[in-house]
């Protein structure tokens, strides 16, 4: 399941600071927690992207805080891997 489609939780702001970003250029994403907000992001940047480069072994650090002013952040280092899915079909 798609940790970035529709769903209930808190709105949380998440950002790569390693790539230049900063909270004004952050993403809006709803997850029931930090944690989840951090990685729905590094589904969306690999998604959006089409490199991969999360789930391809390298690790990211990004900041994720609630979307609300005053509040607080909390820095998570994002990683993936790459699962092989196997089909079989009776031969003719």
């Amino acid at each position: 399941m798609s940790m970035f489609g529709s769903m209930r939780g808190s709105a949380y702001l998440v950002w790569c600071p390693d790539r230049g970003a900063t909270r004004e250029d952050a993403r809006r994403i709803v997850a029931y927690n930090p944690e989840s907000a951090a990685t729905a992001w590094a589904e969306w940047d690999d998604a959006s992207s089409a490199d991969y480069t999360i789930v391809g072994g390298t690790d990211t650090e990004v900041v994720v805080a609630e979307d609300r002013d005053g509040s607080a952040e909390w820095r998570f280092t994002v990683s993936g891997e790459s699962t092989p899915v196997y089909r079989a079909r009776k031969a003719a």
